[in-house]
């Protein structure tokens, strides 16, 4: 379903036609649900912003639930187009992996906003999109993991299921901040951030470690120490 969705929104960018109205709604919806909130948007808001009849919307989605998912997997969407673009002209494959750390790290407290207000509001959405976001993510680690070791870069030890799977709950633990106050939001950021990077650091080979300790202060630099929180 998601690659399915992920085509269906890239081909809004085919400059041989304008996007659909559909298409139109959803990333217009997106954008006011990642500002405003997942509950405090209504279809009449949505409606009323591109200068449409609700009944419209409810022709297109069936009902709000839909629409919110479609909207908040664009917005998903869009992160990884986001990180494919910072990263395209890196040809490091350990650089580019924690160039999409960084990205994350980055968003993380708005991702883990929406994830939290839809777990508590749309719980149905919540694990619609959480089932996605997993089994999307497994995919980026695996790929970044075999092109590391291809490249030299990890131990060939670190291209096995127990290792991405932990790599993967500590990319998720970055995402996951239910319930927490924003100060404490930065001190789990700065713990997950130091942790993860010390975790790929120990797959790593003489060369990558190399590339980590380059790396490191560019894109994590400004990630406050757990020393001085």
């Amino acid at each position: 379903m998601f690659f399915k969705f992920f085509c269906f929104i890239f081909a809004a960018k085919n400059p041989i036609r304008s996007m659909t109205q559909k298409e139109i709604i959803i990333e217009r919806a997106s954008k006011m649900f990642v500002a405003q909130g997942v509950k405090a948007v209504r279809m009449d808001d949505i409606a009323q912003e591109l200068s449409i009849s609700k009944r419209t919307l409810y022709e297109l989605f069936g009902d709000k639930e839909e629409l919110l998912y479609q909207s908040i997997l664009y917005f998903l969407v869009k992160g990884q187009e986001r990180r494919v673009e910072q990263s395209k002209s890196v040809e490091n494959s350990l650089e580019v992996m924690l160039i999409n750390l960084r990205d994350m790290i980055a968003y993380a407290p708005l991702s883990s906003r929406i994830r939290t207000n839809l777990k508590r509001f749309y719980p149905s959405v919540f694990e619609r999109l959480e089932s996605d976001a997993r089994a999307n993510s497994f995919e980026d680690i695996c790929r970044w993991v075999k092109r590391c070791v291809a490249s030299g870069y990890f131990t060939k030890t670190a291209d096995s299921d127990f290792v991405i799977k932990v790599l993967q709950d500590s990319v998720h633990g970055i995402m996951v901040m239910d319930k927490l106050e924003s100060t404490d939001s930065v001190q789990l950021i700065s713990r997950i951030t130091y942790a993860l990077v010390i975790f790929i650091r120990g797959l790593c080979t003489p060369s990558g470690i190399a590339v980590i300790d380059t790396c490191f202060e560019k894109y994590f630099g400004n990630i406050p120490s757990i020393n001085t929180l």
